[in-house]
């Protein structure tokens, strides 16, 4: 993935885009997990690595719908907010339901 990026540092204006709200929320846990857990489509974007945050931030309207798609495939929707104060909202039945929730329906627990 982007090999041509493996040597490029995050400027500081990037790394404030990746920490917070519902940006940090869905990049530092929900692309974790779905990376830990070797989810199609997921298995080599290893959040820890420069190369895919430099993706993320060239492609991140793709990168949520992919998000988007991998919890819809779990019954669950989830909206993303976009605002560095606000985090995700997770339905599922129809019930809002927590970020944590969701990775249990999606771990089957």
């Amino acid at each position: 993935m982007l090999k041509d990026m493996q040597n490029q540092k995050l400027s500081k204006e990037q790394m404030k885009e990746i920490t917070g709200g519902s940006w940090g929320e869905s990049y530092f846990i929900d692309l974790k997990n779905a990376y830990e857990r070797k989810i199609p489509g997921f298995e080599r974007m290893d959040p820890m690595e420069t190369e895919t945050a430099v993706y993320c931030l060239q492609n991140w309207d793709s990168v949520v719908n992919k998000l988007k798609d991998m919890f819809a495939g779990y019954g669950i929707t989830m909206t993303y907010n976009g605002k560095p104060t606000e985090d995700n909202v997770y339905m599922y039945q129809g019930k809002k339901i927590s970020i944590d929730q969701a990775w249990k329906i999606i771990d089957g627990k």
